[in-house]
C-alpha cells in the first residue's frame, strides 16, 4: 500500500447551512448599509468564495481535530484536493475532498479501529435500513476500504462526536473570508 489516498471529508455543507446562512447575512447588512448593490451581488463568484471557505474549513477541521487526538506535529498531514458539490442537494451535500498518505491512514486506522465511540458511531451508521443498502456493514467491512473507513471518521467527528466544536471553530474567523471574496 503506497499510493496516495483520496477520500471525502464531511461537513455541514453550504447548501441550507450556517456558512449559507453567514455569508447572506453579510451581503445583506453590505446592501442595507450601501457598501453593495443587489446588481453587485449578482456579479461575487460564489463558486470561488465556497472553495475558500472550504479550504479554511478544512484547515480548522485538521487542527481541531489534531488538537483533540495529538496525533501529528503539525496540521499538514491530510492535503486538502478541492469542494465537492453535488449536481442536485435532495440527496448529498458539499464535502471537502482530501488526500493522505498510506503511513498517515495506518496512524488513524491504529488509533481509531478501537475507539468505542466509534465503533458504536460506524456500526450504527452503516447499517442497511429502509431506503439505504449499505455495502459496508459494520467497523470491521468500513475498515477494509481506507477512504469509507477515512470518511466515516471525519463524518463522526464533524458531523456527531464534535460537531458543535467544528461549527464554532470554523465560523469563528470566516468573515474575512467572505469580505476578501465578495
Amino acid at each position: 500500500m503506497n499510493k496516495e489516498i483520496k477520500f471525502y471529508i464531511p461537513f455541514e455543507g453550504f447548501y441550507c447551512s450556517i456558512y449559507d446562512s453567514i455569508i447572506d447575512g453579510i451581503l445583506e447588512s453590505e446592501i442595507s448599509e450601501g457598501y453593495l448593490t443587489e446588481k453587485e451581488t449578482e456579479n461575487i463568484n460564489y463558486t470561488n468564495l465556497r472553495l475558500e471557505l472550504s479550504k479554511h474549513i478544512f484547515d480548522c477541521i485538521l487542527e481541531l481535530f489534531n488538537d483533540e487526538f495529538d496525533l501529528f506535529t503539525d496540521n499538514n498531514y491530510i492535503t486538502f484536493d478541492g469542494l465537492y458539490s453535488p449536481k442536485y442537494y435532495n440527496f448529498s451535500t458539499d464535502k471537502i475532498k482530501a488526500i493522505v498518505s498510506p503511513e498517515i491512514y495506518l496512524t488513524l486506522l491504529n488509533k481509531f479501529e478501537n475507539n468505542n465511540s466509534f465503533i458504536n458511531y460506524v456500526n450504527e451508521s452503516s447499517k442497511s435500513r429502509d431506503g439505504f443498502a449499505s455495502f459496508y456493514e459494520g467497523i470491521n467491512e468500513v475498515k477494509k476500504e481506507s477512504s469509507i473507513f477515512l470518511e466515516y471518521l471525519f463524518q463522526w467527528f464533524t458531523l456527531s462526536e464534535y460537531r458543535d466544536e467544528v461549527i464554532e471553530f470554523t465560523t469563528a474567523d470566516i468573515h474575512e473570508i467572505i469580505y476578501n471574496n465578495i
